[in-house]
């Protein structure tokens, strides 16, 4: 690893070397109904180089009963030797990540990565998040997701929308830097993401498959890693970038996404709704509206306040309506699984977008990240 590579880990530092042993990796890329994004995936996954030593995996799961993504897969096959596609029918995030534990583990590879299908790994992406795990001996490693340039049919606002959310991200993960190296609180979630198979096959961690709907299983096993003496490594120079659809530059949608991941993060917590917990969340929630109001009028973070400020106002929202019942349904397309192809459609592309159920076919696109937004 290069002098400048910043890498803090909480870890036994007894915890010695893994060894040069052939190591195998699986690296794991969910998808649904998005042949466009998957392929310019495989574009730049075919480009990286692999880390030294390792045998490595692509596996495509196709969360759609349909199989729609295996002709885009079986185009690369030549290009991409040993990648490798299973579908999973039962429609749902943590579903389709647990499909692809199992099948890491039925290969039984060494560690599995997860990256979304809309990001674009660095070329030495792979080589320097295997290198952090294997210097490490941790077993959950992440790094950062960046902000990729903006679409070009994007308009002028959203170019600055998405110039918002970039510094915003910036900033995000300079604290997650900082958090890692004094031993502070960070969370590591499935866009830049790698799991020692070994550890996990022992404690039998999986993802939560009743947040089908709600989003926040990959938050919620970070959570149950750390419980169960998970160790965890920040590979700072491991970098994606993330491309972000023009239909979620728009103010609207960073507002809901923050009201649902704010009531996800609530109830995760699994806190019962007492007198207290009603007080404390209303005092936090309108202080955390003011700081959204004071960074909308005073943008004291440049650009990243334009988009800082709507998220914590809608973290605001969320918090009430969580001590109120209500429940994120940002993946509602779920409820939809059993009903007709044409429902599910429906319902995907309005949870997608985060919009209430109303929201008219003018809002949707085709398909779901699989992931959570920036």
């Amino acid at each position: 690893m290069p002098p400048e590579t910043f890498l803090r880990v909480l870890a036994d530092p007894s915890v010695a070397e893994r060894s040069d042993a052939l190591a195998s990796i699986v690296v794991a890329v969910l998808t649904f109904k998005r042949p466009t994004e998957l392929a310019n995936f495989l574009t730049d996954y075919a480009r990286i180089e692999m880390p030294a030593g390792c045998q490595v995996t692509l596996l495509v799961v196709d969360n759609d009963a349909r199989a729609s993504a295996r002709t885009t897969v079986d185009a690369w096959r030549e290009r991409i030797p040993g990648v490798r596609y299973v579908v999973e029918s039962r429609v749902g995030i943590p579903v389709a990540r647990n499909r692809a534990v199992r099948e890491a583990l039925e290969c039984h590879a060494d560690a599995l990565c997860f990256i979304d299908d809309d990001e674009t790994p660095d070329p030495q992406w792979l080589v320097r998040l295997v290198d952090a795990w294997q210097r490490s001996g941790a077993h959950l490693v992440g790094g950062p997701v960046e902000v990729a340039t903006a679409p070009p049919q994007a308009s002028p606002w959203q170019r600055l929308i998405n110039a918002s959310l970039a510094s915003r991200a910036r900033r995000k993960y300079a604290m997650t830097a900082r958090a890692a190296a004094t031993g502070g609180r960070y969370t590591i979630v499935t866009n830049n993401w790698l799991c020692d198979l070994h550890w996990l096959g022992s404690n039998g961690l999986r993802f939560d498959e009743r947040l089908l709907l709600t989003g926040g299983s990959d938050t919620a096993f970070h959570g149950a890693a750390v419980a169960a003496g998970g160790r965890r490594a920040w590979a700072a120079d491991a970098i994606v970038r993330e491309t972000i659809g023009t239909d979620r530059l728009t103010l609207r949608y960073q507002f809901w996404r923050g009201i649902s991941q704010s009531i996800t993060h609530f109830r995760l917590k699994g806190a019962q709704v007492t007198p207290r917990i009603i007080l404390e969340t209303f005092v936090l929630a309108t202080i955390r509206a003011l700081l959204g109001l004071m960074l909308l009028a005073i943008p004291v973070f440049g650009v990243g306040s334009l988009t800082m400020g709507i998220r914590s106002l809608g973290w605001a929202v969320g918090r009430i309506r969580a001590l109120f019942g209500h429940e994120s349904r940002l993946y509602a397309f779920a409820a939809a699984e059993t009903a007709t192809p044409a429902a599910v459609s429906d319902v995907a592309d309005v949870a997608v977008l985060g919009l209430p159920s109303d929201t008219t076919a003018t809002g949707r696109h085709q398909g779901h990240s699989q992931r959570r937004a920036a």
